[in-house]
């Protein structure tokens, strides 16, 4: 490998981290403000129950991640061998695997979730209406998240970080609206 192909590697490498860096950074600052403000919203109770039921996001979140570094694997084998037949067949499959996993998710939550949700949790009974919306948008937002991953997969196979950012902010801005 010659000496710019290098530097261009090292500069794309440079930016890339600066980029998630930076999305983390206001990724984090904007989760510690909306917490803040939606605990004043809520107050504690309510709080309580929203993060309680609310959980079911922050649970398939570590799903999402181990499914991303698998997908994302698999899509970097072939790129390297400049085989875009196989990229193009490995994201299908993988995406029709997060279709079926979020299917199965649903299944299970609508069940056993909703089951614990209405008859183990100890939740005062005029907000469990309330939780029981929580918890169904709770769902939808996991689903939503387990079909994104092949996309992040592959954005972050193909090195376009920078897309990464642009949506996060869509998404932070189309939550406000």
């Amino acid at each position: 490998m010659d000496t710019t192909t290098e530097q261009q590697n090292n500069k794309r490498i440079a930016k890339n981290t600066l980029l998630l860096y930076f999305r983390l950074f206001i990724t984090m600052a904007v989760s510690l403000y909306t917490s803040r403000v939606v605990l004043q919203a809520l107050g504690v109770e309510d709080f309580g129950i929203y993060n309680v039921v609310g959980g079911v996001v922050v649970l398939f979140s570590f799903f999402n991640v181990s499914m991303s570094s698998a997908t994302q694997r698999f899509l970097n084998f072939y790129l390297g061998k400049n085989n875009d037949e196989m990229v193009e067949k490995t994201f299908s499959t993988a995406m029709s695997f997060h279709i079926v996993v979020s299917i199965f998710m649903v299944l299970l939550a609508e069940t056993i979730g909703y089951w614990f949700l209405n008859y183990k949790l100890n939740i005062p009974t005029l907000r469990l209406h309330s939780a029981n919306i929580v918890y169904q948008f709770s769902i939808i937002s996991a689903v939503f998240g387990i079909l994104q991953v092949p996309y992040n997969a592959s954005v972050i196979a193909h090195e376009k970080m920078s897309f990464m950012r642009f949506w996060e902010y869509w998404k932070r801005f189309s939550n406000w609206l």
